[in-house]
């Protein structure tokens, strides 16, 4: 069986981390896999090390973010038309027997597997508006490509009775897979990182991802005369970087809070802190959550999407707050910091729950499952396809 990845961007965070994750265990289980990606970037790297193919055909997201413009809609078309006509080519010269596009935010997939008539899976993994502020370029277009598609698969229940009461279409909720080994850490109550007061944000600095929420609610701390340390770590949006940094060395805070460049090594600096902090506003999953749960650290998170989700709307698995209200956070740092039995005890919870939820190999099994679902019916629309 050959399948064609379509990834909407070839960075390597998020949505294509994932997507390299569970091609590699897709390879081993004899799948041939192919993926495209928009240009050569550090997930062409990555998968030319695992010695996957990979294509390179430029093409944009079929979304945009601000006022319309009718000029970057032709733009958008016009460097689209002929990727899709590339993307039918491969499919036709490779004979691919599926197609799954990794993310909403790109339909040449979907485009080209409906003019070559192969079936197709789109994978829902972001809340396009509530998160990015980002818009369809065509709504029409992409509500009957979704429709057209045999199976669409979305990371996370939210998401799931979002899109399907939008579209109209039957949804398999499947939560991300993970390779767990890159992210366990056995809990130990007398490890250094849980004695200090370092806080810790990850992600693309920039206003949909809340890291203004975690500046304000240590200033409201250190009001309070509590000291931590706050370290903001992702690159992403300078002009919003740069207010960050302008407001830090305003309010006096440079020796409470320090930016960093992204990093690999997120894990060591998990380890090293008492609590993470997810205040994006609406995540789909919220990687962050789990591989932070699989670490054994606690998590303090905005009460929406993904993140309520996982930590459970009782606190089950950690702390929630009201997103964009810092003081708030600010309470549930200063509760962690002072109540380390409970939260130890949540710890451990958060852990066993991310173990169960994020298996890679009983992903991989379900997404075989699905592919194989998918050829044996080819031809029958998506919600005659999973009828039961």
């Amino acid at each position: 069986m050959k399948i064609l990845y379509v990834s909407h961007n070839a960075q390597f965070y998020g949505a294509p981390k994932s997507l390299l994750e569970y091609i590699v265990k897709i390879k081993e289980r004899g799948i041939e896999p192919i993926v495209v990606v928009p240009k050569r970037d550090r997930l062409k790297k990555e998968l030319n090390k695992l010695g996957i193919r990979t294509e390179i055909i430029p093409y944009q997201n079929s979304v945009y973010k601000g006022a319309y413009s009718f000029a970057h809609y032709l733009a958008y078309v016009n460097a689209n038309y002929p990727a899709v006509l590339r993307i039918c080519k491969l499919i036709i010269k490779e004979k691919i027997d599926i197609v799954h596009t990794n993310t909403m935010a790109v339909n040449v997939g979907a485009l080209a597997a409906y003019l070559t008539r192969t079936p197709h899976i789109w994978h829902f993994r972001e809340h396009l508006e509530e998160h990015f502020g980002l818009k369809l370029w065509n709504p029409f277009i992409t509500k009957k490509l979704i429709r057209y598609s045999r199976c669409c698969i979305a990371i996370s229940e939210g998401i799931k009775r979002k899109y399907a009461d939008r579209y109209g279409v039957h949804i398999i909720r499947l939560y991300n897979g993970i390779d767990q080994n890159a992210y366990y850490h056995c809990i130990d109550p007398d490890e250094s990182g849980r004695k200090s007061n370092e806080l810790l944000i990850a992600g693309r600095i920039s206003e949909e991802k809340g890291q203004w929420d975690a500046v304000r609610a240590v200033e409201v701390l250190v009001n309070r005369g509590i000291s931590v340390h706050l370290n903001v770590v992702g690159g992403g949006n300078t002009a919003w970087k740069n207010s960050i940094k302008r407001y830090i060395r305003d309010k006096g805070l440079t020796d409470y809070i320090t930016i960093h460049p992204y990093t690999d090594d997120l894990q060591t600096m998990k380890i090293n802190s008492r609590m993470i902090l997810v205040c994006a506003r609406m995540e789909a999953f919220g990687r962050v959550t789990v591989e932070t749960m699989l670490a054994g650290r606690i998590v303090i998170g905005a009460d929406s999407g993904g993140t309520l989700e996982l930590i459970g709307k009782d606190e089950e698995r950690g702390y929630l707050y009201q997103g964009g209200h810092p003081e708030e956070l600010a309470d549930k740092i200063q509760y962690v910091l002072e109540n380390q039995d409970e939260v130890l005890r949540k710890e451990r919870e958060a852990q066993k729950f991310a173990i169960e939820l994020t298996d890679l190999e009983r992903y991989t099994t379900s997404l075989i499952q699905i592919y194989r679902k998918l050829v044996k019916g080819k031809g029958r629309g998506v919600n005659d396809l999973w009828r039961k």
